[in-house]
């Protein structure tokens, strides 16, 4: 299994990019996260969103995941130092 990290959620950039303020991060991650990292979600668990990411939009993505424990299975960086994962709400107690 790959790097994880967990933390809230804050503004959405796009209708696929949000910022992540980073609280958690497994024990056994291979790389390091800053406290902050811009996420764009390849795949994704949360309520409220339609299954295909081409319907998403800021403003659906923003009240998806603005404020919410999020989990962020990270699957890379691209370029510019992005991550690119899956995310998903966190159950309860966080993980």
């Amino acid at each position: 299994m790959g790097d994880i990290i967990w933390g809230n959620g804050s503004a959405a950039l796009s209708n696929n990019t949000f910022v992540l303020n980073v609280t958690h991060r497994k024990n056994e991650n291979k790389n390091n996260y800053t406290d902050s990292e811009k996420i764009i979600i390849t795949s994704a668990e949360l309520p409220g969103m339609p299954h295909d990411i081409s319907d998403w939009t800021k403003e659906l993505l923003d009240a998806s995941v603005a404020g919410a424990f999020l989990k962020c299975e990270v699957k890379g960086r691209n370029e510019s130092g992005t991550l690119l994962g899956k995310v998903s709400h966190s159950g309860a107690g966080g993980y």
